[in-house]
């Protein structure tokens, strides 16, 4: 997602205009009640002449889309579980109430298929963070269930463009161009995990993001793969 500085020159005025009303007219409104659907989709990984991978995704898409809030405010959301298993949604790296921290089993009932939960998440840190499925995440996590949370600051660097970039690998079959669907593999267990054979940078394998000289940019780099610790180079 690009965020441009028109984005934030608007968001600063805005701030301003607030600042500057009486206390009782500043107060925060209420945010709009956004919906966050998981369903089952599929994406073309392989090449042409093979069928396309089967993914889960936010909304049906890989990744999900950036939510992107300002400090201090909620973001409210419901979500919708249309995949044939269970499934929750947890704000990594939010200090958020314990009832919408999203480990099923331990802070709410695990959302079942054709159900839906309310989320009611407060923003208190700017930052970079993110969002995924936190009920056998080890599957549901590698199977494509997760996107980026962008909480901004008040007044944040003079920047030209803001990007997300969210990196993954996925464990694809050759043969059928299909995830593995073997999530507990005692070798994997035993090693260094699941990893993938499939690179790719926000849902593309052939991602590129062009620059212009002196453009000042802003990456907020989110590593999304369940084991692979990537290494990361400006060229």
């Amino acid at each position: 997602m690009t965020y441009t500085r028109r984005d934030a020159l608007a968001l600063a005025g805005g701030a301003t205009l607030a600042a500057a009303l009486p206390r009782g007219l500043a107060a925060e409104p209420e945010p709009a009640t956004e919906r966050l659907v998981a369903r089952v989709a599929s994406t073309q990984f392989a090449p042409e002449g093979y069928p396309a991978t089967e993914i889960w995704g936010y909304d049906g898409l890989i990744p999900g889309r950036t939510l992107r809030q300002p400090q201090g405010s909620r973001l409210r959301l419901r979500f919708e579980n249309e995949l044939p298993g269970a499934s929750s949604v947890h704000w990594h790296g939010i200090r958020v109430d314990n009832a919408m921290d999203g480990v099923a089993g331990v802070t709410q009932p695990a959302v079942a298929p054709g159900d839906t939960f309310d989320y009611d998440v407060r923003l208190p840190d700017a930052g970079t963070f993110w969002y995924h499925a936190h009920l056998r995440s080890v599957e549901q996590v590698a199977r494509g269930l997760y996107g980026a949370l962008v909480v901004d600051e008040a007044e944040g660097p003079d920047v030209d463009r803001d990007e997300v970039l969210i990196l993954d690998d996925w464990l694809i079959d050759p043969e059928t161009a299909q995830i593995d669907a073997d999530f507990a593999s005692p070798h994997d267990r035993s090693h260094a995990g699941r990893r993938g054979n499939f690179i790719t940078v926000n849902g593309a394998a052939d991602f590129a993001l062009p620059a212009k000289r002196h453009e000042r940019l802003r990456l907020r780099v989110v590593n999304a793969a369940n084991a692979r610790i990537f290494e990361v180079a400006l060229a």
